[in-house]
Formats: C-alpha cells, sequence, structure tokens
C-alpha cells in the first residue's frame, strides 16, 4: 500500500548532479517498494526532461561566450 510521504524539503535540482542524485533516490524508493513503478517512472521522465533543459542551457551559454570572443563578431541574430 502506498502512503504518501510527508511534505520533503525543497529539492535542489539545479545541476545535471543533483537531478543525477534525486534519480538514484527515486530509484533506491521504487526498488524498496515505497515508491509505485508508475510514480517513479513519472518521476524519472521528469527528471530527465529537466537534465536537457540543464544541458541545454549550458551549451547555449558556452555557445554565447565562444560567439562573443570572436574578433569581428557580426552576426547580429540567430538563422
Amino acid at each position: 500500500m502506498f502512503l504518501p510521504a510527508a511534505p520533503s524539503p525543497r529539492l535542489r535540482l539545479a545541476t545535471i548532479r543533483d537531478c543525477r542524485r534525486e534519480l538514484a533516490k527515486v530509484y533506491i524508493e521504487a526498488r524498496r517498494g515505497l515508491l509505485p513503478a508508475t510514480e517513479a517512472a513519472r518521476l524519472g521522465w521528469l527528471l530527465q526532461t529537466l537534465v536537457s533543459v540543464i544541458r541545454d542551457s549550458e551549451l547555449e551559454e558556452r555557445i554565447a561566450k565562444l560567439e562573443a570572443q570572436q574578433p569581428n563578431n557580426t552576426r547580429q541574430g540567430r538563422f
């Protein structure tokens, strides 16, 4: 029987490492039967989506920095 857990403290999910740590917790809870598989799958999907957003954002920042370092940067916008 699944009982909702007490409200947990605010999660820090600002980095891929944070998401990896939380995904490991979800996995452990599911393996122990403390979290239904459907809920674990939902949370895993959300965490993976967040990882993709973080990764894309980090790449965007890195590209912008590299472009700004180029001499005679005449690129005014994208496409």
